[in-house]
């Protein structure tokens, strides 16, 4: 059965599965520093430390949600512009959005930093300093999805890839020894260094986009990002917000084996497959603005989410002691009987994120209204009832497979 896809995403079109290939593996090595990184924290700091470490992280990605949101909004006009050869458009873009990018990065980051000791006190830690740390990782956190959204929106994967690769091997090198030298505060600080460097390097990728500019109008692309950010939102809080109100909710140590199944079980399986998604969107941008067929496409990126999500999946319901005691140790051993179900969920989630950039590429975004109503459903499943982790297992379960079946209906409706 997977022969016989395989063979039919080569045969049918060879472009998606090169791109998809030289993509993949670049986030894959990202992916793989990045949970070396945070397995290290783990083992070295212990539960108590990486629930405060993973809550951090969770409430990253939720901040990080408005430079995604530009990402993807850059990608597809540089797509779109792209197609008609409008390449000093490209530059324009690229030149205009660090320009007002760099300034919100200032206040973001003042803002965050005033906002610190009420964050660390709804998260239950007296420790303030890691919040602190936050701040050089979002200066520059900001400014990087614009110069990865040129490259994406150009299809120049191999550069984009590297750039993912710089940031992987920083991560791991400077994050261990930071983490030696500070602890819970040098892990956080080894998250800002990673962006920094990948950032600058971005513009060798780059220049030969940057020589002419040819002014437009920008308002469409702050209209598209509209719904966009309101979609990316929703899709990070689906796995943000169960690590933070976990942590609100439960003690240290708990938090703590929650964050650790929140990354090896979901955490593997999205961003191991998020390429795919990368890969998709601007190729059916592209064929949406020549009036092309698109839909297959989407067929084939579905078909390899499935893949990769099952195969995790599959492997952690046959190995699941060995599968956390080889990553984070003894000491994170009572997470191993839920580690296949998070994986499976996290599988239709990687669907979920796959359908909604399918749907928002080609301008369908009632879509977003199902993604804000199972947010709320989460939120309030949790709130109620968190009497155990395995209760948070199942909510996430639940709602996931809801969503998952009425996005799916919503999707090839005619």
């Amino acid at each position: 059965m997977i022969k016989r896809s395989l063979d039919y995403l080569f045969k049918k079109d060879k472009r998606l599965m090169k791109d998809s290939i030289i993509l993949f593996s670049a986030v894959l090595f990202l992916n793989i520093m990045g949970y070396i990184f945070h397995f290290f924290v783990g083992r070295t700091l212990g539960p108590a430390d990486y629930g405060i470490f993973g809550a951090i992280m969770s409430l990253i990605y939720i901040i990080t949600v408005p430079m995604n949101t530009l990402q993807t909004s850059i990608t597809k006009f540089t797509s779109n512009f792209n197609v008609h050869n409008e390449i000093g458009k490209i530059a324009y873009l690229l030149k205009r959005s660090i320009k007002v990018l760099f300034i919100v990065s200032l206040i973001t980051t003042f803002v965050f930093i005033i906002l610190s000791p009420f964050l660390a006190s709804f998260m239950n830690t007296e420790k303030i300093s890691p919040f602190l740390s936050v701040s050089l990782f979002l200066f520059f956190a900001l400014l990087l999805p614009i110069n990865r959204g040129v490259m994406q929106g150009l299809q120049n994967f191999k550069g984009l890839g590297w750039n993912y690769c710089i940031e992987g091997t920083v991560k791991i090198l400077i994050g261990i020894l930071f983490i030696y030298l500070w602890g819970l505060n040098g892990a956080v600080l080894a998250f800002g260094v990673s962006y920094i460097v990948p950032f600058f390097f971005s513009f060798i990728a780059l220049k030969k986009d940057l020589i002419n500019t040819e002014k437009f109008d920008t308002k469409e692309v702050y209209k598209y990002s509209i719904p966009v950010l309101i979609m990316l939102t929703s899709l990070t809080l689906f796995y943000s917000l169960d690590v933070i109100l976990v942590k609100h909710f439960f003690n240290a140590v708990d938090a703590g084996l929650y964050a650790a199944i929140s990354l090896l079980g979901g955490k593997i399986v999205f961003f191991g497959s998020g390429s795919i998604s990368l890969v998709m969107f601007p190729k059916v941008a592209e064929l949406y603005a020549m009036n092309g067929e698109h839909r297959g496409v989407l067929y084939k990126s579905m078909l390899l989410v499935t893949i990769f999500g099952l195969s995790i999946t599959l492997f952690y319901w046959l190995f699941p002691n060995f599968s956390v005691g080889l990553l984070f140790g003894k000491e994170y051993l009572n997470i191993a009987p839920m580690l296949w179900i998070f994986a499976a969920l996290m599988t239709l989630f990687s669907l979920v994120y796959l359908l909604s950039f399918y749907n928002v590429s080609i301008h369908k975004n009632k879509f977003i209204y199902l993604l804000i109503l199972f947010n709320i459903i989460q939120v309030l499943l949790i709130y109620l009832f968190h009497e155990s982790l395995w209760q948070i297992v199942y909510i996430m379960s639940g709602t996931m497979l809801g969503l998952f079946l009425l996005l799916l209906a919503y999707t090839f409706k005619r």
